[in-house]
């Protein structure tokens, strides 16, 4: 984080400076590590039995701030007995199909509003957490994860001393969790952990992503994303029977947030078009323009090479040397008919026709790309109005400080 993420950094720093303990669990040594209070190096990939190891000393030495848990979780809901869990079936939860490797969740369903509120009951969620993570001994921890037991207790005892009715303590992650293959569940076990401490909701607590851009977490609200609208809502594909209904027959969930699809569609929908927007014409879903296939930075750029995309927009990115295969963006950007750069300088993306690393080889030559480039000098955050989604998923609004310089220009 201090390296990647300094300004953000600087509020850890202060935290510390009037006794907030920091504790950075990260492979590798760096400068996060050298100002913490603890640097917990564990083997990569191994999260959840580090986390779990957690989640079972909470719960094992009753450290979990119990007000909180039973009043703002679902701890004291009791599942239904059908519900079994790993010990009972070798390994998986119940109603795995083998065959198409899913499951069908019908047997984790809730007995109606049943609840314990003493969490005694061997149905309650409290009860199925408890045994599930029994396993996560500290043994185990030290043989899966490599942290030495005296190590992680040190951990344990520092995150739940800084946790109760009257602290909070906060998670902070960036993509060394998220791009595992399975770092939904890193960051669903750290939910867990933090909903028992009482961390959750509590100014002080949560689980922040670190994105490396003031405004990444609105690329979902904006959205900047090909594939999603605002909200997470996903984009419509062009297709014959192509009706609102459709859509979200195919896009809602019969439980959790997609459960209400239709309420949030409609909303977005009518925000858009206002009273255009009716029942009767589908609230305008038709205006919407459809998806045709896949447009992310891969699939673009293997049509760039081939031809077949001959304009681009680069806009708050710099794929020549920021995007994977660098190269290969390079070669894509020189083979379009337009590009169109967007940025406060210079930056490689609009240069690399006269300055990149294929001209200096002479793999390439500037007088044989067709490419004609335009630049549009970019006003800074601080030049405009506009708005931020933070790491907290809150939005602030912040207003110009000073006018832009010269030709630079606000996005609107």
């Amino acid at each position: 984080m201090a390296e990647c993420h300094p300004v953000g950094f600087q509020w850890v720093m202060e935290a510390k400076a009037r006794g907030a303990k920091l504790i950075h669990v990260d492979p590798r040594f760096t400068r996060t590590s050298a100002v913490a209070d603890l640097h917990v190096p564990l083997r990569a990939g191994t999260n959840i039995a580090f986390l779990g190891g957690i989640i079972r000393y909470v719960i094992e030495n009753e450290m979990y701030f119990r007000d909180y848990v039973v009043a703002y979780t679902n701890a004291p809901t009791i599942i239904t007995d059908q519900y079994r869990d790993t010990e009972d079936l070798n390994g998986v939860f119940s109603g795995l199909d083998e065959e198409k490797r899913s499951y069908d969740i019908h047997t984790w369903m809730y007995e109606g509003l049943e609840r314990d509120d003493t969490l005694q009951h061997e149905g309650c969620v409290f009860q199925i957490v408890k045994r599930h993570y029994s396993r996560y001994t500290p043994e185990m921890v030290e043989q899966i994860c490599g942290v030495p037991q005296a190590l992680f207790l040190e951990v344990c005892r520092t995150l739940t001393e800084n946790s109760g009715r009257d602290r909070t303590s906060a998670f902070c992650y960036a993509v060394g969790w998220t791009q595992h293959s399975v770092g939904v569940q890193y960051i669903r076990t750290a939910a867990i952990l933090q909903l028992l401490l009482g961390n959750i909701g509590r100014p002080g607590g949560g689980i922040m992503a670190l994105r490396g851009h003031a405004s990444i977490q609105g690329s979902t609200d904006i959205p900047t994303l090909y594939n999603l609208l605002p909200g997470y809502i996903p984009m419509p594909h062009a297709h014959d029977d192509d009706t609102l209904e459709k859509f979200l027959e195919g896009s809602s969930s019969d439980k959790g947030y997609w459960g209400n699809m239709r309420a949030y569609m409609v909303s977005l929908l009518k925000a858009w078009w206002g009273p255009a927007a009716t029942e009767e014409n589908e609230y305008c879903f038709d205006y919407l323009p459809r998806l045709t296939g896949s447009y992310s930075t891969y699939e673009t750029v293997m049509a760039q090479l081939d031809g077949s995309c001959k304009g681009y927009f680069v806009w708050g990115e710099n794929p020549a040397v920021g995007s994977a295969n660098a190269k290969m963006q390079r070669l894509g950007m020189a083979n379009l008919d337009w590009l169109v750069v967007r940025d406060f300088s210079l930056i490689e993306s609009a240069t690399s026709w006269k300055d990149g690393p294929e001209i200096e080889s002479g793999e390439l030559r500037t007088e044989d790309i067709r490419t004609e480039v335009f630049f549009f000098p970019a006003a800074a955050h601080t030049e405009k109005n506009g708005s931020f989604t933070n790491t907290q998923r809150m939005l602030q609004w912040h207003h110009a400080a000073v006018e832009p310089n010269g030709a630079a220009r606000s996005d609107l």
